[in-house]
């Protein structure tokens, strides 16, 4: 009963308050019309032979005012009991109301708010749905199964000063997507977005390469007509679609030396390719010298990516990978290649120092124990494929404790002024990382691997592909 009351009494404080604001706003509306009422009556006084109307208006203006100070006092005075508001009203119009008069007037002003407030709600909605795009959607978490490009997705709309709005012409897929399919990450989906995005359908995607075609009022880094690259956390609403609205501090302009479809290659695996080795391994920006590097996986998209910087770097390269994709993973900088098919990997590596670090990409499984064996002391292990995440398992009271938990934090982070952007992969996706990855594909230091391009009818081909083992590079779907 306690917490009945609780809830009553913040109801009815909420109401105080909009009330108030509604007051406001109706003295600001009714002291605008009244100083247009006094703009017309000092025309009036300049008129011959309006002598009359002139009294009757001024008479009238008068009223109004006096009406007006009286509902004001009496509004800011009252303590909500019916019987008195009643009679406030009666003695304002010297009783000359009835009370069934006043019922149908209080009545038709409550039909009216309410069929008001509907009809704006609807025609917001309406204008929003008047324009539809094309997208690849998810609609049930049952896997790649559940997955479908459709002709007539909303198309968003900037909400926000510092948004821009950017036209997709092209996206890749990353094994993530795939594992969104069966709700990877739908936990985080639900608490770190808004409105339609917290939930089914899910839009795939985590970049995309594109053109500005609208900016927000703050925006200073970009022009409409720029052509741009981003990448977005696996909880963020996908790239996959015609058009994708995004702040500008995740945004950054896409190589000139390459096309859309193989700019779009680049950010997110790339963003995980640079953080892999910046951040989790003991190389350091720029300097991988005298560092020994083993990746798993050479031929997947971020595979091929930190091959190239490490060796850019200085260090020495063997990747693992497979037969296939040897003559690309060599013309990619690799010292070394081990081919994953047809050979004894233990046998293999035992031929080779041990790694300062090794970095595990994907591609065809083996146990963590095999590659760590091959470590020197205090080396480091980094995978950049998705982790698994508990939240997506929790039941539903752990899962409210969970909720209530990233809430607090994001609040923290608010008044501290975080980017709420910085949860799981989310932190490794950086506009600097993309900035300095577009510096090295400019300057011809970076070249970029796609294996195939796939229109958006055939996604399920893109995403089964993406898991083939021997699929070399990015694969990409584009909307040109």
């Amino acid at each position: 009963m306690d917490e009945i009351w609780f809830h009553l009494s913040n109801q009815f404080e909420a109401l105080q308050i909009q009330s108030s604001l509604i007051a406001q706003q109706g003295q600001q509306w009714v002291m605008a019309w009244l100083a247009q009422a006094q703009q017309f009556l000092s025309k009036l006084y300049n008129e011959q032979n309006m002598q009359s109307v002139k009294d009757i208006i001024q008479c009238v203006v008068i009223w109004i005012e006096k009406a007006w100070e009286q509902l004001k006092f009496q509004y800011y005075g009252a303590n909500y009991n019916v019987r008195d508001f009643y009679m406030q009203l009666e003695n304002l119009f010297d009783n000359e109301v009835s009370k069934r008069e006043l019922a149908f007037c209080l009545a038709g002003l409550i039909v009216g708010t309410l069929i008001g407030y509907y009809a704006g709600i609807n025609w917001g909605h309406l204008s929003h749905h008047m324009h539809h795009m094309k997208a690849i959607i998810c609609h049930h978490y049952i896997g790649i199964e559940g997955v479908s490009m459709i002709d007539d997705a909303e198309m968003p709309m900037i909400e926000k000063s510092n948004e821009i709005l950017v036209q997709v012409k092209a996206a890749s897929v990353n094994v993530v997507d795939t594992k969104i399919c069966y709700g990877y990450s739908k936990i985080y989906r639900r608490l770190l977005n808004y409105g339609k995005h917290k939930e089914l359908p899910v839009v795939l995607g985590r970049d995309c390469t594109g053109i500005v075609v609208g900016i927000g009022q703050s925006v200073i880094n970009f022009d409409i007509g720029d052509e741009v690259f981003l990448a977005v956390p696996s909880w963020a609403p996908g790239t996959m679609a015609e058009y994708i609205v995004v702040p500008e501090t995740q945004v950054v302009k896409r190589p000139k030396l390459f096309t859309f479809e193989a700019s779009a290659s680049l950010p997110y695996s790339g963003c995980l390719a640079w953080d892999a080795l910046v951040n989790r391994s003991p190389i350091q920006e720029g300097n991988a010298k005298g560092k020994r590097i083993l990746i798993y996986g050479g031929n997947t998209p971020v595979g091929c990516v930190i091959t190239q910087l490490a060796k850019l770097w200085g260090g020495y390269v063997v990747t693992m990978c497979t037969s296939n994709a040897i003559p690309v993973s060599r013309a990619l900088g690799a010292d070394n290649v081990i081919p994953l098919d047809g050979s004894d990997i233990e046998k293999e590596l035992q031929l080779h120092d041990r790694f300062d670090a090794i970095f595990y990409t994907g591609g065809q499984p083996i146990e963590e124990r095999v590659l760590r064996q091959h470590l020197v002391p205090y080396g480091s292990y980094i995978s950049t494929v998705p982790e698994q995440l508990i939240s997506d398992s929790l039941g539903f009271i752990f899962g409210s404790i969970f909720a209530g938990c990233v809430r607090v934090k994001l609040l923290v982070q608010y008044m501290f002024g975080f980017n709420m952007h910085q949860w799981k992969e989310g932190s490794k996706i950086n506009a600097t990382y993309l900035q300095a990855l577009c510096d090295l594909a400019d300057a011809d230091q970076l070249q970029i691997v796609v294996d195939r391009v796939y229109g958006p009818h055939n996604i399920e081909q893109a995403l089964h592909h993406i898991l083939d083992p021997s699929a070399i590079g990015s694969t990409i779907i584009t909307f040109q």
